[in-house]
């Protein structure tokens, strides 16, 4: 079987997205013809771990953003209408 391609983003693209617990980096993905499984910033790589919608994310997201957090980085990619949570 082969393996998912990574996508890689330009660094200098990278925003963040406001969160109750602090600012989080953030990637728009919205011109990606796929959801990728992988993203590479820099020389850093993040393995998709799950999605929420972007409506109605504040009750959720900054929650389980502080959960996964714990020992890894993460990043937040928007796409159709979901937020896409990448972890190292």
């Amino acid at each position: 079987m082969a393996e998912a391609p990574t996508l890689e983003v330009e660094p200098s693209l990278m925003g963040s997205l406001e969160l109750d617990s602090g600012d989080v980096p953030y990637a728009n993905l919205e011109q990606v013809a796929a959801i990728p499984v992988r993203l590479r910033v820099a020389d850093v790589e993040y393995t998709y771990e799950r999605s929420f919608p972007i409506r109605g994310h504040s009750a959720v997201l900054p929650d389980a953003i502080a959960e996964l957090e714990e020992g890894r980085r993460v990043i937040v990619a928007e796409r159709q209408e979901r937020y896409l949570v990448y972890l190292t």
